[in-house]
């Protein structure tokens, strides 16, 4: 395996301990934990923490600076200007934006995005989107 090859799967497949290796990072450095205690509060043991700590990450702000959405909407007038209003109000930066010609009632949105300012992770900037009318998916392609 290279060193720098990576896979996005759904944290579902994934072993529970994973979930428990992020929450431990974000007690030592957003609460300051110890590694000790952040590992006991989050219930596994340093040895797991310490072998996977440097492999897994949420994708969001500290792990990237640009994320790749890939959306479906419906055909209706108005949606992309509600992407829009929602990734501004996350302080996000479009970088491009890629909108093909409806095809059958659908529309396909291919959306650059700075994610270096945002206050919120790339995970809720996808699930606020997700909300929105007209939407039918949401894809995160990569962050960078």
């Amino acid at each position: 395996m290279k060193n720098n090859e990576y896979y996005i799967v759904h944290k579902s497949i994934l072993p529970s301990y994973f979930e428990q290796i992020i929450l431990t990072r974000e007690l030592i450095n957003d609460k300051k934990y110890s590694v000790s205690d952040a590992c006991k509060e989050s219930g596994i043991s340093r040895s797991t923490y310490y072998k996977y700590k440097d492999y897994i990450f949420r994708p969001n702000k500290d792990s990237g600076t640009k994320a790749l959405f890939v959306l479906k909407t419906f055909d209706v007038k108005g949606i992309l200007s509600s992407i829009l209003q929602v990734v501004y109000a996350s302080h996000g930066n479009i970088i491009s934006i890629n909108q093909d010609s409806p095809i059958d009632g659908t529309a396909h949105i291919s959306i650059s995005i700075d994610v270096s300012e945002m206050d919120s992770s790339v995970e809720e900037l996808k699930m606020t989107i997700e909300k929105l009318d007209g939407i039918k998916s949401v894809d995160i392609m990569g962050v960078e």
